[in-house]
């Protein structure tokens, strides 16, 4: 039925070619599933899938879909995550006993959800004219061609009476190079 649209204001054909580019198909796979592009060139069928992606109404569509599949993704990791620790909680007590196929199950589950990730945060606080010395300095090792060195402190490096603590910026010198702070 022509002239029928959904709350996006799609056709029933560009809704499908949402859903499909969003279910992870090719913009141009997604267009021959969703039109008749029997007759279509290849280069043809990729224009018309281009000009779909760039429509805004479907981007809108587009963008709504792919945020509820997020979410469903993320309640999906949160019940998984849930139930695991559960389950790891009961064994580690000896409530429940596991056989070696549940463990490597749990296991791979875990690591699918991100339970078992080796994450080093470092939550130190460093004053911005720091972090920009640092940034400077890998910059000019990179442009010279060296690789660049990993130094443990940027404050050992930068003068205290070089730091501008009203701006937090550091006055950079330049050699040639292009600079990052202005």
């Amino acid at each position: 039925m022509a002239g029928i649209t959904d709350e996006y204001g799609l056709t029933e054909k560009q809704r499908k070619f949402a859903e499909s580019v969003i279910a992870g198909m090719s913009i141009a796979d997604s267009y021959r599933n969703s039109y008749d592009a029997s007759e279509m060139q290849p280069a043809t069928v990729q224009r018309r899938a281009a000009e779909l992606m760039v429509n805004g109404k479907v981007k809108a569509c587009m963008d709504a879909l792919a945020a509820v599949r997020r979410r469903q993704s993320e309640a999906t990791t949160v019940s998984d995550r849930d139930m695991l620790v559960t389950l790891l909680r009961k064994w580690s007590r000896g409530d429940e006993s596991a056989t070696s196929s549940q463990l490597r199950a749990a296991e791979l589950l875990g690591k699918a959800c991100g339970l078992y990730r080796d994450v080093v945060e470092d939550h130190r606080e460093r004053p911005a004219a720091l972090v920009a010395a640092e940034l400077e300095a890998r910059l000019a090792s990179m442009l010279q061609g060296s690789a660049p060195s990993v130094q443990p402190q940027v404050a050992d490096q930068v003068p205290a009476e070089r730091l501008d603590a009203d701006s937090m910026q550091v006055p950079v010198e330049n050699h040639g190079q292009s600079s990052l702070s202005h």
